[in-house]
């Protein structure tokens, strides 16, 4: 039996508390693991979700993505999903389970020379992408569901990237600094031209750092619209590098699919929400 790993503490970030959604109509187990040391300079984490519905009910999740890559396994179904800059959207149904490793920024690359952009917005076969050929997990109780992929995924190769791991560290400062907010600032932080930056980021993360830079501080607005001592979207957009309101609502809008305002209205007035 593969040992446990250990819990990760760390809140999560990117949920969306999306359109028209309510109260999921069943249970629904998430559970997030920290990685095994080897797989600490790639893997973020490792995580599962679980379900178990009511015939014919059906419920939406969506997640505001991370500038990373995904290893999911589903049933029989083991693929790699590429950086996006799309919300994902999944309705659920019936009962399932989800079983994943979420990489750092850049961590596919120290297992695939193909640059980061050949993965973005699409979703690959893992054993042709990576030759990974996950274990029977369908019968493995949660805890040993997520050793055994952590435990696959150890079995890979690492190359020595050490581009990646720039860009990686890169990216991590993002999502730690919330004064980080214009590339030319990054690019100052990293000793490097805009252009060199913008160069990295294609070829590691798959996504140019502006982009990163902007959803960093959108998964704080999606925590700062339910922070109660917040007095309004105007002082939201300002903490959060935003020239004006209007241009955080733009983008807010672009990635979430309603305009802040919105998603306050619902989320302040929502009944029973926990504090």
């Amino acid at each position: 039996m593969t040992a446990p790993l250990k819990p990760q503490l760390r809140p999560a970030r990117g949920i969306v508390a999306g359109p028209g959604r309510g109260q999921p109509p069943g249970p629904i187990h998430h559970q997030r693991v920290l990685p095994p040391p080897a797989l600490a300079p790639i893997v973020e984490h490792l995580w599962l979700v679980r379900w178990d519905f009511p015939p014919g009910a059906t419920f939406e999740a969506i997640t505001l993505p991370h500038p990373v890559a995904h290893w999911t396994v589903e049933g029989d179904v083991s693929v790699v999903r590429g950086v996006s800059q799309r919300p994902f959207a999944r309705t659920l149904s019936g009962a399932g389970r989800v079983v994943a490793v979420k990489f750092r920024p850049a961590g596919l690359r120290w297992l695939s020379e193909l640059p980061a952009s050949h993965t973005r917005e699409r979703c690959l076969p893992a054993a042709e992408l990576l030759g990974l050929r996950p274990p029977p997990l369908s019968r493995l109780p949660d805890d040993e569901a997520l050793a055994a992929l952590a435990a696959t995924l150890a079995e890979l190769p690492q190359r020595d990237a050490p581009d990646a791991r720039f860009a990686r560290d890169l990216a991590e400062r993002c999502a730690a600094d919330r004064s980080i907010t214009t590339v030319d600032g990054l690019a100052d932080e990293a000793g490097i031209t805009v252009r060199a930056l913008q160069r990295l980021f294609e070829r590691e993360i798959g996504l140019p750092p502006k982009w990163v830079i902007q959803r960093y501080r959108l998964h704080e607005a999606v925590e700062g619209l339910v922070d109660p001592s917040r007095t309004g979207l105007a002082e939201l957009a300002y903490t959060l590098g935003f020239v004006d309101q209007a241009h955080f609502s733009r983008a807010y809008r672009a990635a979430v699919g309603e305009p802040p305002s919105a998603t306050l209205a619902r989320l302040r007035t929502a009944p029973g929400r926990a504090s």
